[in-house]
């Protein structure tokens, strides 16, 4: 009955010593708030800048939809009088958006925009580390339109200042990769059509040079039965005028005469509209001041109560 009584805690005999040993925790919790201090002054900051975007508007990428409406209109399935066939805009504007956030979201495109800003900044060297934390840097989420969200990217740098100018950055360097790629996707739809029609010019011709070959012969066995000198004059008339070509030879030549200049060099352009801009963050991400002040704090609070139940314990003995 002894034994379990003096096994029972003594609330009044506890509080007793941790009021008597006070110091201690006073102690303990300047000692963690100035820890948690002194460990943000030297820490290793963090900034977080945001930018939230969506698909362009068509006066964004204009100059790219009329090479695309100059090249449909010039295809060989397409009617030159027809309206219908020229590029769709909303799905001009959805695949130019689509290969920005490709890019975007590309960890070769950002290496590759990281190498370009060490070599910018001579003063300082990408190791391979240091490179992959630069990757990691740089976060982008996809929207759910379901959710009400939208496309957000983020970067988060040593400085407020230096987190919004490298996220801009990012989105210039993003933006010429993605005119340099849908340039040469232009290009090679261009060389693609103009074999087409190159193909299909050939076919033409060969049926125009069959059809030639065929009347020729056909007038020549009508002259050798009946040696009409009007047969002969018209056998010379059409070997001097040669094969005739039809109207479609004659639409297919004038197209690809017009493919072989080429499509012209785009002009810069933008594949997104901004939502929200990287503006400096008001806000550190890391290191957190006040919670780091409250959790290092709370430690020092419970060390020097220990060491003020040890010390009572000990005047005891």
């Amino acid at each position: 009955m002894h034994s379990s009584i003096d096994n029972e805690l003594d609330v009044e005999s506890c509080v007793q010593r941790l009021w008597r040993g006070k110091k201690w925790i006073g102690l303990g919790l300047i000692l963690g708030v100035l820890l948690a201090w002194a460990y943000t002054m030297f820490a290793t900051q963090k900034w977080l800048s945001v930018a939230q975007f969506s698909r362009p508007d068509l006066s964004k990428v204009t100059h790219y939809y009329q090479e695309l409406s100059k090249l449909n209109q010039l295809s060989t399935y397409s009617d030159p009088a027809s309206t219908t066939d020229n590029a769709d805009v909303e799905t001009v504007l959805d695949a130019v958006y689509q290969t920005f956030l490709q890019q975007l979201a590309s960890v070769d495109n950002r290496r590759r925009f990281w190498l370009e800003q060490g070599r910018a900044d001579k003063a300082e060297s990408m190791t391979p580390t240091r490179l992959d934390r630069r990757v990691a840097s740089i976060q982008f989420a996809a929207g759910d339109k379901l959710h009400g969200t939208v496309d957000t990217l983020s970067l988060t740098a040593e400085s407020a200042a230096s987190s919004s100018q490298l996220l801009k950055r990012y989105l210039a360097f993003t933006d010429q990769q993605v005119m340099d790629q849908v340039q040469q996707q232009l290009s090679a739809a261009w060389q693609s059509e103009m074999t087409k029609i190159e193909q299909q010019i050939a076919f033409e011709k060969s049926v125009a040079q069959a059809a030639y070959d065929q009347h020729v012969k056909q007038l020549k066995n009508e002259a050798a039965q009946s040696d009409d000198n009007q047969t002969k004059a018209a056998i010379n008339v059409v070997e001097q005028t040669g094969p005739v070509a039809s109207d479609s030879l004659l639409r297919d030549q004038a197209r690809l005469a017009a493919l072989q200049s080429g499509p012209t060099s785009l002009k810069p352009f933008t594949s997104w509209t901004m939502l929200q801009s990287p503006e400096p963050p008001i806000s550190r991400q890391s290191p957190r001041l006040p919670l780091l002040m409250v959790m290092w704090g709370l430690v020092g609070v419970i060390i020097g109560a220990g060491i003020a139940l040890t010390q009572r314990v000990k005047k005891k003995e």
